[in-house]
């Protein structure tokens, strides 16, 4: 039983330790083309606020917390609003939170300290400590910088790799791929704008993107006269 916790617990400090690695070495590199690189657009998180002796009463908790909102009758969960780093937390009666609204795993994390940081102020005596930040889902975005006159041949590209691909333009305007070797799906758009789905850590975003950037670019294409 302590061989598997302390097996979890290594796991998550990898985690954590690689996506918090990611992103300062993303923020580091000193990239040829603002083409190279994908910037986050929304983070989902989640944690655990743990309190061995103390049970949760969400009632209580949103008088006291600002920027709260609890209507039970609703939601099962406090909604809770942070200006600094930007963030929707909701806090449930288990002490599970999930944070959205983020940009990085590093304000994920501070997102979480700030909630810890606010319950212990308002129940002094009482120990709360937070656990598993871990990352849900993250969703970027990339654009390839294309000229008026250049676009991306989205009918060639699907001709090209239509088992990895979904492409209906009478229903959607943008490709769907979803490459097997990397851990996101791109929404690639005929004006060289790319959305990032399905990641599951920066590592994903940051590294994913830069393998497909140079393919997205190999179907680049001048607008006929």
């Amino acid at each position: 039983m302590k061989t598997d916790k302390l097996k979890q617990t290594n796991n998550h400090t990898f985690v954590l330790k690689s996506d918090l690695f990611a992103e300062l070495q993303y923020i580091q590199n000193d990239f040829p083309s603002a083409s190279c690189v994908a910037q986050v657009h929304n983070l989902v998180g989640t944690c655990n606020l743990i309190s061995k002796n103390f049970t949760l009463d969400l009632e209580s908790i949103s008088q006291l917390l600002p920027n709260t909102v609890f209507e039970k009758q609703k939601f099962a969960a406090i909604t809770m609003r942070i200006g600094e780093p930007t963030c929707t937390v909701l806090l449930f009666t288990s002490g599970k939170m999930v944070l959205t609204g983020c940009k990085s795993y590093l304000d994920c994390m501070i997102a979480s300290l700030h909630i810890l940081f606010l319950m212990r102020s308002n129940f002094p005596g009482i120990q709360f400590t937070i656990e598993q930040v871990q990352i849900q889902n993250i969703v970027g975005n990339a654009d390839i910088q294309l000229t008026p006159s250049q676009f991306i041949n989205l009918e060639q590209f699907y001709n090209d790799f239509n088992v990895f691909c979904t492409y209906q333009p009478n229903m959607f305007p943008g490709l769907i791929y979803r490459p097997t070797h990397l851990n996101i799906v791109l929404l690639i758009f005929f004006s060289g704008k790319i959305v990032i789905t399905g990641a599951k850590s920066m590592m994903d975003v940051f590294d994913g993107w830069s393998k497909l950037h140079d393919l997205i670019c190999s179907y680049k294409q001048a607008k006929a006269l």
